[in-house]
């Protein structure tokens, strides 16, 4: 089947797919939700498909949406704040450890509590993206299933809880130090984009993760710190990157594969929400340690992708940089170390991880 074939059977559902995730996200937005466009469309196409009607995402989605987001995220990377992000590697360090040992702690848990492999769900509990932690786990003989669950539910609760609970909880949002002050310049504008999708064409045929998001802040960042203004990018461009996200997040959720695994998810649903409580109570340590706000932290620390928490802390202005780099630093380590953490954690578990 040519892909031309495959995107036209697919079509119907893609449209729909839209006819419900605008109305939803416009609703959401209404309802003065944070993150509406993304959280409100991933709730309602995840329910239809849970109900039984397939919906897809929209093709090159995600793509789309992180040059856009890559675009505007790299407008923060000042001079000033790339020497206060040097000035806080100790934080970023300690914030990475501290994610891999609350994932640690959530495999320990998920393994006795499912009866699952600890080498699946050492996979499972480890917060990096759910297609990169599939692949290592398939490449070291772990069961791939329980791995992609675990990571779509977990990614889910994050996208939802941890907007809604920094903007509702009581937590101290303080100001961004520092806020692009750039024009929209729709003539700069456009041809930057298509320059970032070419950026991160690029990346991906070299198979860098998240390619079409970093190659466009780093690139974006490294003229923004020389001195060369680009444009801002417009509001309503934030909103359809956040769509797509939405979208993607919400098509995961196909009926049969969860009704197949269906004894699984209670398991994993428990497993993500401790990880979520231990992540924040990481963050409020490292933030008294560290002398940064609780917010900052509890998005650093967070247990969600790098472009969905990136989104996150972009909509609500919560040092943007900053949470990039936490993230983006666990990004390097999951990619470059997970197997040299995997044999440490084998180590000193006594191979419960190889059960």
């Amino acid at each position: 089947m040519t892909e031309f074939t495959h995107l036209r059977e697919r079509l119907p559902a893609i449209l729909k797919a839209l006819a419900v995730g605008i109305p939803a996200g416009f609703l959401f937005d209404r309802l003065h939700t944070p993150i509406p466009w993304m959280i409100g469309p991933m709730v309602a196409i995840a329910t239809f498909n849970l109900m039984g009607v397939r919906l897809y995402s929209v093709p090159y989605g995600r793509q789309m949406g992180q040059v856009i987001l890559g675009s505007a995220v790299s407008l923060y990377f000042t001079p000033t704040v790339v020497a206060e992000l040097a000035a806080n590697l100790p934080a970023i360090a300690a914030a990475t450890v501290s994610v891999f040992l609350v994932g640690g702690l959530g495999a320990l848990t998920l393994s006795r509590a499912s009866g699952v492999d600890g080498k699946s769900t050492f996979f499972a509990s480890i917060p990096g993206g759910a297609m990169a932690m599939a692949v290592l786990a398939e490449r070291y003989g772990a069961q791939v299933v329980p791995v992609a669950v675990a990571h779509s539910l977990r990614v889910s609760i994050v996208v939802i809880l941890i907007p809604v609970a920094l903007t509702y909880g009581g937590f101290p949002l303080e100001a961004a130090a520092y806020r692009p002050d750039v024009p929209l310049d729709y003539s700069i504008l456009a041809p930057w984009l298509a320059f970032g999708f070419v950026l991160g064409e690029v990346s991906d045929r070299f198979r860098l993760q998240n390619g079409y998001l970093l190659a466009p802040i780093f690139f974006g960042a490294a003229l923004t710190a020389s001195g060369i203004q680009l444009s801002a990018v417009a509001h309503w461009l934030t909103d359809f990157a956040q769509l797509m996200f939405g979208l993607i997040l919400g098509a995961r959720y196909e009926r049969a594969f969860f009704a197949r695994y269906r004894l699984f998810i209670p398991f994993a649903l428990l497993n993500s929400l401790f990880i979520v409580i231990a992540s924040v109570a990481a963050a409020v340590v490292l933030a008294w340690a560290f002398h940064l706000p609780i917010a900052t932290m509890i998005l650093a620390t967070s247990p969600g992708g790098l472009a969905e928490m990136t989104i996150t802390a972009q909509a609500l202005q919560i040092s943007v940089p900053l949470v990039v780099a936490f993230h983006l630093f666990r990004v390097v380590v999951v990619n470059m170390g997970t197997q040299y953490i995997y044999a440490c954690a084998a180590r000193v578990f006594g191979g419960r991880t190889g059960r």
